[in-house]
């Protein structure tokens, strides 16, 4: 399904320090799809997939969410409680939730700064 550019500047992204690995899926012969067991892989980079949760802060919205972001990356990414997370290439993709037919939203992204940490450097994640 197609996938939709996120303006990031619109909103900010609020580390929680939860991150884990994203399960692989697979589709069985009566068409339910059940966890195999593996972790699922970025299918352009081959690389783990994670999935960080973040807080998103939206001035315009009465109440903050919680976004479950999906990362390819070689090692896990880190997020620290209560600081700043920005995502490169953040995408949106609609899909419809088979258990209640209804659109919902999954999140991308091709990378993770987390902003500053010891020594002053920004740290960079993911491939």
């Amino acid at each position: 399904m197609r996938s939709i550019p996120v303006d990031t500047s619109k909103v900010q992204f609020i580390g929680t320090g939860k991150v884990a690995e994203r399960a692989e899926y697979v589709e069985l012969s009566n068409g339910e799809r059940r966890r195999s067991g593996n972790q699922a892989t970025d299918p352009d980079t081959g690389l783990p997939l994670y999935v960080v949760d973040v807080l998103v802060n939206d001035p315009e919205a009465q109440r903050a969410e919680i976004a479950a972001v999906k990362i390819p990356s070689a090692t896990p990414p880190e997020t620290q409680m209560g600081q700043p997370v920005s995502f490169r290439d953040l995408v949106a993709v609609p899909y419809v939730d088979n258990r209640s037919n209804r659109v919902a939203m999954s999140f991308r992204a091709s990378g993770i700064d987390t902003g500053h940490q010891r020594g002053g450097k920004p740290q960079d994640q993911a491939a």
